[in-house]
C-alpha cells in the first residue's frame, strides 16, 4: 500500500476507537442518569398488570390454570403461569416458551386467543405468564351439563366439530402436529366455545424427520403426553415416519380420544379403553374407528369429519353455523332464517342460546349485517335473563341500534318495546334512549310517529321531569298531526302521562290540550279528549271547569256522531256534579271548601293502563265498516281506558291479521286503513272497508255537501287546511282556545244564500238527502250548533315548543299585513278550501266514503270527478265568495 492509503487506515482505526470511547462513555452516563433497566419497571422489574385468583384443578403440560382480573378495567382474563429452574429445566423452559410463542402468533376462531405474555427471572427460577381470553378446562364444564338429554348430544355436537376445524387447520393448512390433543388441551370460553389450547409440543411436520437432531419439541417433549394419547407410531418414536403419512395422522388418533372422553365424561387412563364404544352415538361410531386406524395413512382427515359427520345435522350446530358465515348469505337467506329463528330456539337448550347463540345476534345487528327481523329472535333468545345479565349483553345493543337510520329497525324496536323495556334501567332510557328515540316524532313517515308516539307511555315512568318538557314539546306538535289517528293517540297518551307530569306543568297543559281536541274533526279524537278530561278531572280548579271546561264540551252535546253526544253528556254530568259539591263547601267558607277540594283532588283516580288504541280502534268499528251498535263500542272504549285493552297480537288477530304472514320495508310500509291500529305485517282484506276520513265540515260544524257527496282521491288523509284562514287563539297559549265571544253565535247565519241552496241540491243528489255509508244527512246549517272547529295547520308548519301559556300560536292569529284575523266559523273554513273536484282520483285500494274509489263512475263519484279548469301558477287566491258550488254541480 502507498503511505496515504496505510494512512487513511490508520484514520479508520483510530475513529473507530474514538467511537467505541464515546459509546463507552455515553451508555456510562445513559445509566447514571436513569439507573438498571430493571428500574425502569420499579424495584422489583416487570410486573403482572393482572389479579391473580382461583386456580383450576387441571391444565394442560405443566402449566398451572388460574382465573384473573384485570387491574386497569377489572375485566376477567385466564392466566397461565409456568415455573422452572434456569438450571434443571432448559428442556421443559424451550417447550413453555415454544407453547407460548405458537399461542401468541396463531390466530383462529378455534385456538385459544393471547393476550400477552410475561417471563420474570428471579434467583435462578423463571416463571412465564400468558395471559388469555377466560376460559375453563373441558373437564370441569363437563361436570355441569346434565347427563343424557338430547339437548346434550347437540351442544357436544358442537363442540367437538369446532375442536375437528382447529386440529383441521392445523394439519392441513399451517402443516403442523398439535402432538397432544385430548380433553387437557381443551378448554371453554364463557360463550360456550370449545378452542384448542396446549400448543407446546406444536410443531413442523417437516422437522419432526429429523428426530433429536432437530429442534421439534415433540421430539424432545414428548413424554409430556401419557401413552394413551399416542398412536402407535408416537408411541416407539419412530420420527421418521411420521412425516412420510398424512400431516393429521398424530392429530387425527387425539382428537378420537378427545370422543372417547367427552361422551364418557372423564379422562382416559387406559389406551384399551377406546375401544368402549357404549358411549358413542351411532351416527358418529364409524367416523371414530376411522379416527383410532393402526395405518397412519387411513386415518380419518379431520376436514372429512366437519365436512361429512351426519352428526353436525342438527338444529343447534346449523343455527350457529348459520350465524358464523351470515355476511355470505344473501338477504332471502337472511329473511328466511331470522323470521323461523324463534320457533327453532323454542328447541335448543338454554345456556347455548342464551350465552352463544344471543351474542352473535346482537353483533350481527349492530353491524348491520343482520336485518330487521333479527330484533324480534334476540329479545326472544333474551327473554330469561336477569337484569343485570341482559344489561351487560343486550342493553348496549338496543342503544346503538336505536342511532341506525334504518327505518325498518327502529319499527321493530318500538314494535318489540314491552319485550325488553322493564330490563332497561332510568337512566338508560333517560339519557340514551329517549334521545336517539325521539327522531321518530318528526319522521316523514306516518307509521314511524305512530310507532313512537304509542312507546311514550311504556317508558314514560322511567323519564325525569326535564325529560317530560322535551316530551310535551313533541306531543303538541303531533296533536296537529296530518293524521287523524296520531292526533286522537297523542290525547289519550297526555292522559296516560299526566301522572307522571308535576302539578304545576299538568294544570298548565292538560287543559289547553284537551279542550283543543274537542275541536279537532276526527271524531275519535273528540272523544278521546272528553274522556281524558274525565279522567284528569283532579287537576282542574272549579273556575276553569266552570269557565273553560263546560263551556267547552257543552257544544259537542249536539255532535253528529252518537258516542261523542254520550260521552260529552258524562262529562257535563260529571263536572257539574263537581261544582255543585263545592257550591254545597262554599256554605262553611272559601278556605273549608279549598281544604276539601285538595283533600278530594289527592283522592281522585288516576289513569292507569295502556289505552293508546281504543280511539282508531273504535273508528275502524263505527267508520270502516264493522260490526256492532255504538253501545258496544262504547263499551269496548270504557274496556281500553280501564288498562284491559288487547296486545297487539290479539289485537290483529281479532280483525283476522296474520302478524307473521309476510314482512316490509321502511321504504315500502304495508297499506293500511284510516284510523286502524297499525301492526307490522296488517294489511286490509281483499274489500278494504270505507276510509274514516273526513272532510273539515264532518263533525257537525259545517261542510254537509262535500260530507253528503264523499271524496273519492284522499288517500285516506285529511286534505291539507288552508293556511290563509287561522283561527285566532284568544289567550296566545299555541292551543287555540275556544273563543266565548266571537262567533258565539254561530256561523252558519253568515253563509251566503245561493250556497246554501246549492249545497242542499248537492246534498239531495247523494241519495234521498242521506250521507254517504247509510249515515243520515247532517242537519242544515241554520240547526247546527255554534261549536267552530279550528282547522289542522300542516304537520311541517308548526312553529311551537310546547303548551305553555307563552308559546307561539299554532294556528296562527294574523294575516300576512299583520292584521289580527278574528274566529272563523266552519262554513267559512269549510268553503275556504279548495274545492274537492280538484283533487286527484285515488290510484290505490282506498275507498272514498261514498264507496267511489277505483273504478266508480256513476251516481255522486261522476259528478265530483268534473273539475274546473286546473288553477295556474300566479293566480290570484280564491275567497269564499269566488266559490261557486253550481258549476260543480253540473
Amino acid at each position: 500500500r502507498t503511505p496515504g492509503e496505510r494512512h487513511g487506515v490508520r484514520n479508520t482505526a483510530t475513529n473507530h476507537s474514538a467511537l467505541v470511547v464515546w459509546s463507552e462513555t455515553s451508555r456510562g452516563t445513559m445509566f447514571k442518569s436513569f439507573g438498571s433497566i430493571g428500574n425502569l419497571f420499579g424495584s422489583s422489574g416487570p410486573q403482572l398488570n393482572y389479579d391473580i385468583g382461583e386456580q383450576y384443578t387441571r391444565a394442560f403440560g405443566s402449566w398451572t390454570h388460574y382465573r384473573g382480573t384485570s387491574k386497569e378495567d377489572h375485566s376477567p382474563v385466564s392466566i397461565f403461569k409456568f415455573v422452572g429452574s434456569t438450571d434443571s429445566d432448559k428442556a421443559r423452559i424451550a417447550t413453555a416458551r415454544n407453547g407460548a410463542k405458537r399461542l401468541k402468533t396463531m390466530r383462529h376462531p378455534n385456538i385459544l386467543h393471547m393476550k400477552e405474555t410475561l417471563e420474570m427471572e428471579s434467583g435462578g427460577e423463571l416463571t412465564i405468564y400468558c395471559v388469555t381470553e377466560p376460559v375453563m378446562p373441558l373437564e370441569e364444564h363437563l361436570k355441569d351439563l346434565p347427563t343424557g338429554t338430547h339437548q346434550r348430544d347437540e351442544y357436544f355436537a358442537l363442540g367437538l366439530r369446532q375442536v375437528a376445524t382447529a386440529v383441521s387447520f392445523l394439519s392441513n393448512d399451517c402443516k403442523l402436529v398439535h402432538g397432544g390433543v385430548c380433553m387437557a388441551a381443551v378448554v371453554v370460553t364463557d360463550r360456550l366455545d370449545w378452542k384448542l389450547s396446549g400448543f407446546d409440543l406444536v410443531s413442523e411436520l417437516d422437522s419432526i424427520a429429523s428426530g433429536s437432531n432437530g429442534e421439534a419439541r415433540i421430539v424432545h417433549s414428548g413424554f409430556m403426553v401419557p401413552d394413551q394419547y399416542k398412536p402407535e407410531e408416537y408411541r416407539r418414536g419412530d420420527w421418521a415416519s411420521i412425516p412420510e403419512g398424512p400431516p393429521w395422522a398424530v392429530d387425527a388418533w387425539g382428537l378420537g380420544c378427545l370422543i372417547q372422553e367427552v361422551y364418557r365424561g372423564v379422562p382416559l387412563s387406559r389406551t384399551d379403553q377406546l375401544r368402549e364404544t357404549d358411549h358413542i352415538p351411532q351416527v358418529l361410531l364409524k367416523d371414530y374407528q376411522k379416527l383410532l386406524g393402526s395405518q397412519p395413512a387411513r386415518r380419518y382427515n379431520p376436514k372429512k369429519l366437519v365436512e361429512n359427520s351426519s352428526l353436525f345435522a342438527n338444529k343447534l350446530v346449523e343455527t350457529i353455523t348459520f350465524l358464523d358465515n351470515l355476511t355470505l348469505k344473501d338477504s332471502i337467506e337472511k329473511e328466511q332464517f331470522f323470521r323461523h329463528l324463534p320457533r327453532v330456539l323454542e328447541g335448543l337448550a338454554k345456556a347455548p342460546v342464551e350465552k352463544k347463540i344471543l351474542p352473535q345476534i346482537c353483533e350481527s345487528l349492530v353491524f348491520a349485517t343482520a336485518p330487521a327481523l333479527a330484533v324480534s329472535p334476540m329479545l326472544h333468545a333474551a327473554r330469561d335473563l336477569s337484569d343485570a345479565v341482559f344489561a351487560a349483553k343486550v342493553t348496549p345493543c338496543i342503544v346503538k341500534l336505536y342511532t341506525s337510520a334504518d327505518k325498518a329497525v327502529r319499527v321493530a324496536l318500538l314494535e318489540n318495546l314491552h319485550k325488553y323495556a322493564h330490563h332497561l334501567s332510568d337512566k338508560v332510557v333517560d339519557e340514551q334512549v329517549y334521545n336517539s328515540m325521539a327522531t321518530g316524532f318528526t319522521d316523514e313517515e306516518a307509521f314511524i310517529r305512530e310507532l313512537t308516539l304509542k312507546s311514550v307511555l311504556t317508558l314514560a315512568p322511567k323519564l325525569t321531569q326535564r325529560t317530560h318538557a322535551s316530551l310535551l314539546k313533541h306531543l303538541s306538535k303531533l296533536q296537529v298531526d296530518e293524521e287523524p289517528a296520531i292526533r286522537a293517540n297523542t290525547t289519550i297518551l297526555l292522559g296516560n302521562v299526566a301522572r307522571f307530569l308535576n302539578e304545576s306543568t299538568a294544570k298548565r297543559v292538560l287543559l289547553n290540550a284537551f279542550t283543543r281536541a274537542l275541536r279537532d274533526q276526527f271524531p275519535p279524537t273528540r272523544m278521546a279528549g272528553l274522556m281524558a278530561l274525565v279522567a284528569t278531572i283532579g287537576y282542574y280548579e272549579p273556575g276553569e271547569s266552570a269557565t273553560r271546561v263546560i263551556p267547552s264540551v257543552a257544544p259537542l252535546t249536539v255532535d253528529p256522531e252518537k258516542d261523542v253526544r254520550e260521552q260529552a253528556f258524562k262529562c257535563l254530568e260529571t263536572f257539574t256534579t263537581l261544582l255543585k259539591k263545592h257550591s254545597t263547601r262554599l256554605e262553611d267558607g272559601p278556605e273549608a271548601a279549598a281544604a276539601a277540594l285538595a283533600a278530594e283532588s289527592e283522592k281522585a283516580p288516576k289513569v292507569t293502563g295502556n289505552v293508546l288504541r281504543w280511539a282508531v280502534n273504535a273508528a275502524a268499528k263505527r267508520i270502516g265498516g264493522g260490526g256492532g251498535s255504538s253501545s258496544g263500542g262504547q263499551e269496548m272504549d270504557t274496556a281500553a281506558l280501564a288498562g284491559h285493552g288487547l296486545k297487539p297480537e290479539e289485537e290483529a288477530a281479532a280483525r283476522g291479521v296474520d302478524m307473521g304472514a309476510k314482512a316490509f320495508s321502511s321504504a315500502a310500509p304495508p297499506p293500511r286503513l284510516y284510523g286502524e291500529a297499525y301492526t307490522p305485517t296488517s294489511t286490509p282484506g281483499p274489500s278494504p272497508a270505507p276510509s274514516p276520513a273526513k272532510p273539515a265540515g264532518d263533525n257537525g260544524g259545517a261542510g254537509t255537501g262535500r260530507r253528503a257527496a264523499g271524496v273519492a282521491g284522499d288517500g285516506g288523509r285529511l286534505p291539507p287546511p288552508s293556511p290563509e284562514q287561522p283561527i285566532a287563539d284568544d289567550d296566545g297559549d299555541g292551543w287555540g282556545d275556544l273563543d266565548d265571544e266571537a262567533g258565539s253565535d254561530g256561523g252558519g247565519e253568515d253563509e251566503d244564500e245561493a250556497e246554501a241552496a246549492a249545497r242542499a241540491r248537492l246534498a239531495s243528489r247523494s241519495g234521498g238527502g242521506g250521507a254517504a255509508g247509510g249515515r243520515p244527512a247532517a242537519a242544515p246549517t241554520s240547526q247546527r250548533p255554534p261549536a267552530r272547529l279550528a282547522p289542522l295547520a300542516p304537520r311541517t308548519s308548526v312553529s311551537s315548543t310546547g303548551w305553555g301559556d307563552n308559546d307561539d300560536d299554532l294556528f296562527g292569529g294574523a294575516d300576512k299585513d299583520g292584521r289580527e284575523i278574528p274566529p272563523m266559523s266552519a262554513v267559512a273554513v269549510a268553503a275556504s278550501r279548495p274545492p274537492p273536484a280538484s283533487r286527484p282520483r285515488p290510484t290505490g285500494g282506498h275507498v272514498g266514503i261514498s264507496g267511489g274509489g277505483r273504478g266508480a263512475g256513476r251516481g255522486v263519484g261522476r259528478q265530483v270527478s268534473s273539475k274546473p279548469a286546473p288553477m295556474k301558477l300566479g293566480a290570484k287566491k280564491l275567497n269564499a265568495a269566488d266559490i261557486d258550488l253550481e258549476s260543480m254541480l253540473n
